[in-house]
C-alpha cells in the first residue's frame, strides 16, 4: 500500500472562480494545497457569452472587456491569497464546466478547486449547476467547497485541516480509497479516519427465518474489516475506523459537523445502482459544513473488464449481498486478494 500512496500528488491546480466571497474561500483552499504539494495554481474565470455580446454592443470591441476581466481576475486572486504572484491567471469564453474541464486537461492539471454555489439568485444555482457538471465529467481530482465554509471564513484565520475523514465502501476497491486518503493525512500531518455506513435494511419475519445476517452481524464483519485495513496503513499513519447505521449521505456529512476536517471521497465511474458519476458525492456537499475532496476511480483492465465490471453490477440486486460477499472474501482469500468473485 506504501507503493500506491506516492502516485498521488497535486503540483498542477486548477481553481474556477466567479468573484464572489465563495469563490475567494475557494481560491484559500486552492493555495493551501499547493503549499502543501509544491504545487502551482491556475486561476480560471469563465466570461458568459451574453457578456461578451453586451460588451460588443456597448463597446464596439469585446477586447476591451475581456482585458479588463484579466486585470480584475489578477486583483481578485491577490486579494484572496498572499503570494498570489505565484499563481497564473486565465480568462475564457464558453459554458463554465466544459472550459474548466478544457482547461485543465490543456495545463495538465492534477486537481481542480471550485465552490459549490457562487453569487446570489440565478447566478448561484448556475454555478452550483456548474460543480455537480464537473464532479459528474471529471477524470481527474475536484476540491469542492460548499458554501457552509464561508461563515468560517469571516474571522480571517489561516485555513486548517485538523482530519481527514475517508467513507470506505465495502462493496468496492476500499484499499485504494484508504491509501489515496492516508497520503492526504500525512502532507497535512492529521490524522485520518475510515468510516462504513450501513444502510437498514428491513427483513420481515418469515425472511429472517432463512438466515439473513442481523445488524449486529453486518455490523461486526464490517468493523473487523476497516480493522484490518487500518493496519495495512502502517504505524506511521494516525488511523482510527467507525461503522455508523443510517443513511450514507446524512451519515457522512453529520461527520463534517466538528472541527475542521476535510473529506476525501471516491467518485463513482460507472452505472447501475452507484448511479451517475458524483451524484453521491455532490448530495454530501449540499448538507456537508467542510470541503469534499473527490477522487475518480481508475477504471482498470480496459474495454473488456470495464463492460463485464458493468454487466456484474446491473445483475446485482441488492447492495448488502456484495458488501457481506467482499468482506467475506477478504478474510477467506488472505490480504492480498480483495476483488469479489461471482
Amino acid at each position: 500500500m506504501a507503493g500506491r500512496r506516492q502516485r498521488l500528488h497535486f503540483r498542477s491546480i486548477l481553481c474556477a472562480v466567479d468573484f464572489s466571497v465563495h469563490s475567494r474561500h475557494a481560491l484559500q483552499y486552492a493555495a493551501s494545497f499547493a503549499k502543501r504539494f509544491r504545487g502551482r495554481v491556475t486561476v480560471l474565470f469563465v466570461n458568459d457569452p451574453l457578456l461578451l455580446a453586451a460588451a460588443r454592443q456597448a463597446y464596439g470591441d469585446e477586447r476591451q472587456f475581456v482585458e479588463q476581466s484579466r486585470v480584475e481576475l489578477a486583483r481578485f486572486a491577490r486579494h484572496a491569497v498572499r503570494g498570489s504572484e505565484q499563481t497564473t491567471s486565465i480568462v475564457a469564453v464558453g459554458s463554465p464546466a466544459s472550459q474548466i474541464h478544457a482547461t485543465a486537461k490543456r495545463l495538465r492539471s492534477d486537481l481542480i478547486v471550485i465552490g459549490t454555489q457562487g453569487l446570489s439568485g440565478v447566478q448561484k444555482l448556475v454555478f452550483g449547476s456548474t460543480t455537480e457538471q464537473v464532479l459528474r465529467r471529471t477524470t481527474i481530482p475536484v476540491l469542492a467547497v460548499p458554501p457552509q465554509t464561508t461563515r468560517r471564513s469571516r474571522s480571517h484565520r489561516p485555513l486548517t485541516v485538523d482530519a481527514i475523514i475517508v467513507p470506505i465502501d465495502l462493496a468496492g476497491e476500499w484499499a485504494s480509497d484508504a491509501a489515496r486518503g492516508a497520503v492526504i493525512a500525512q502532507m497535512f500531518n492529521v490524522p485520518i479516519r475510515l468510516v462504513h455506513v450501513l444502510r437498514p435494511v428491513q427483513t420481515p419475519a418469515w425472511i429472517r427465518r432463512i438466515g439473513v445476517p442481523t445488524e449486529r452481524q453486518r455490523i461486526a464483519k464490517a468493523t473487523r474489516a476497516l480493522e484490518h485495513l487500518t493496519r495495512q496503513l502502517g504505524a506511521s499513519v494516525r488511523a482510527s475506523y467507525s461503522v455508523v447505521l443510517g443513511d450514507p449521505a446524512h451519515e457522512i456529512a453529520q461527520l463534517t459537523q466538528r472541527g475542521s476536517p476535510l473529506l476525501v471521497m471516491s467518485l463513482r465511474g460507472t452505472g447501475g445502482i452507484w448511479g451517475r458519476r458524483g451524484a453521491i458525492a455532490y448530495h454530501v456537499l449540499t448538507h456537508s459544513a467542510t470541503p469534499v475532496l473527490g477522487l475518480p476511480r481508475r477504471q482498470l483492465g480496459g474495454p473488456l473488464a470495464t463492460r463485464l465490471r458493468r454487466a456484474i453490477n446491473e445483475t446485482l440486486i441488492a447492495r448488502d449481498r456484495i458488501e457481506m460477499a467482499g468482506i467475506d472474501a477478504l478474510f477467506s482469500a488472505g490480504a492480498g486478494e480483495t476483488r469479489l468473485k461471482r
